[in-house]
């Protein structure tokens, strides 16, 4: 009888995993986004003081619990050369993440070449996509987007290659604007998501030890 209860307990207080990839430009706040995320929904954890925070070599990695699902987090590294790696992890992904830095108007073409090339996987066609605005000092409307975000959203959102569920997000991962909201879509969307019919391993390539860095 105490093992049937026993089982029934850790059956019913089991975590579903996701895992969630977090790519875009280096600089632009990918790290910064997900030390917030582990602050705000961790008791206890103190996040990273965002001035030690550089660019990111390889990976870092974090892990939030939400409702009843456990959430995984690769933090992928944004430098032009890890651009190509990108593609091992997102076959074992069930959502994305695509931050940009929405005050450096300059570089918004190089994030569109990056996203389109993100566009190009057929995984990611399918999963949920979440777009990040980053570092807007602009006012927020009741939707939580900005002239910035509206003027990424044209820019982003034109991509008829995507079928699954997206949504675009200013936020400031400086002072955690909005990045409860993004975990709010992130975990609804994945929970109303469609069973994907392609075998995951969930097992991030490559090592999984925990890089030191992004910048803010």
């Amino acid at each position: 009888m105490y093992t049937l209860t026993y089982g029934l307990v850790s059956h019913m207080l089991k975590k579903e995993d996701y895992f969630v990839v977090i790519v875009g430009l280096d600089n632009a706040g990918k790290t910064t986004f997900l030390e917030q995320t582990k602050m705000k929904f961790t008791n206890g954890y103190k996040m990273m003081n965002p001035a030690k925070i550089t660019s990111t070599v390889g990976m870092n990695i974090g892990k939030v619990e939400y409702q009843n699902i456990r959430l995984n987090f690769w933090d992928l590294g944004g430098q032009e050369g890890l651009h190509s790696l990108w593609d091992k992890y997102f076959p074992d992904s069930n959502a994305l993440i695509f931050v940009i830095d929405s005050s450096d108007e300059e570089r918004f073409k190089e994030a569109h070449a990056a996203f389109e090339r993100v566009m190009s996987n057929e995984y990611v066609q399918r999963m949920p996509l979440l777009i990040v605005c980053n570092k807007s000092d602009l006012e927020t409307d009741d939707d939580g987007t900005t002239t910035a975000a509206d003027e990424l959203r044209r820019l982003f959102s034109a991509d008829q290659r995507h079928h699954g569920e997206m949504a675009v997000l200013s936020v400031s991962s400086l002072d955690g604007l909005n990045v409860d909201r993004c975990i709010r879509w992130l975990v609804n969307s994945l929970l109303n998501a469609p069973p994907e019919p392609l075998a995951r391993s969930h097992t991030a390539p490559g090592s999984l030890s925990e890089a030191s860095t992004d910048s803010a």
